[in-house]
């Protein structure tokens, strides 16, 4: 099995990891992030309604299939020409979206008028799902330090019509920085993509463990700060797409021990590993979720709901 996984082009660390955590099974993982994602978009309820964006879609020869877990969701079955040179794309009536990257903004469930964060927003699907979640009313305040993907985001916020976000060119550790209290945070972080691998298939060999514990680090002091910024019952959604334990399960694990939180329960997804390479987790941390290529068709994606006590 380990030999299969490296006969696909990954590193012998990561097969064996990847065995450990998933025996068999890790191979079928493997095997579907070789294949390209369908390609799938969220209609943008700022501008049309889902009944009329997909009935003109439908009039052109799309089709396609609902996404479980967000009612604007579709992935595309039949795309009969580019669904990037529509109108309807070009005047932001649709955002091109994998369905796992729809789940985090659904999980915090961001109300009109509630004062939000997007910790790492750039290129702006995530800012943007907020923001019509929110019907554009309240403030969302998007921070990134990529100051192209930050001109990027600005461009497709004015195209999908967002008017409720301010947009910070500056790392979100610096979040306390306004002097804001926040009703809730996304913070989809920085992270290895090893579940992304059928758009980025250098990450089965480029990776190291020290990749991973760098990201980890990280990840936790943007966690410590977004807390640090709650309002006690707010509420912070924690996301990636990588596969590895430490930044996801051994994160909340650590959020767990050193905070005033609970996690909530998540609806979608299969339960987060309680006892990755044998290390016995707290159960509570079956809440957060994970998402499979093999099974869910996505990216591989770790979703965890926190709730500051």
């Amino acid at each position: 099995m380990i030999d299969k996984l490296i006969s696909l082009g990954y590193s012998k660390i990561f097969a064996e990891r990847y065995y450990q955590l998933w025996g068999e099974r890790a191979y079928r993982i493997a095997q579907a992030m070789e294949k390209p994602l369908p390609r799938c978009f969220r209609v943008n309820t700022l501008k049309t309604t889902v009944a009329e964006l997909t009935k003109r879609l439908t009039k052109k020869g799309f089709q396609f299939r609902k996404v479980p877990w967000a009612r604007e969701g579709f992935c595309l079955t039949r795309e009969p020409f580019s669904i990037t040179s529509t109108p309807e794309y070009l005047t932001g009536l649709i955002y091109i979206q994998e369905a796992s990257s729809m789940y985090p903004p659904v999980a915090l469930d961001p109300k009109p008028g509630e004062v939000v964060a997007d910790m790492a927003a750039a290129p702006g699907g995530k800012t943007s799902h907020l923001a019509q979640l929110m019907e554009n009313k309240g403030i969302i305040y998007a921070f990134d330090v990529g100051e192209d993907r930050l001109r990027e985001t600005r461009l497709n916020l004015a195209r999908l019509g967002v008017v409720n976000t301010i947009l910070f060119h500056k790392s979100s550790l610096y979040i306390n920085e306004l002097g804001t209290e926040f009703d809730k945070i996304l913070l989809d972080a920085p992270c290895t993509g090893s579940g992304t691998i059928h758009k980025n298939p250098e990450r089965k060999h480029n990776r190291t463990m020290e990749d991973i514990k760098y990201c980890q680090g990280l990840q936790m002091k943007m966690i410590e700060k977004a807390i640090e910024v709650l309002k006690p019952g707010g509420i912070l959604v924690y996301s990636t797409c990588s596969l590895e334990p430490e930044e996801n399960e051994f994160v909340i694990q650590w959020v767990l021990d050193n905070f005033d939180i609970e996690l909530l329960p998540l609806k979608y997804g299969e339960p987060a590993l309680t006892s990755p390479f044998g290390i016995e987790l707290d159960e509570e941390i079956g809440k957060a979720r994970r998402f499979y290529p093999d099974v869910h068709k996505t990216s591989g994606f770790f979703v965890a709901k926190i709730r500051k006590l």
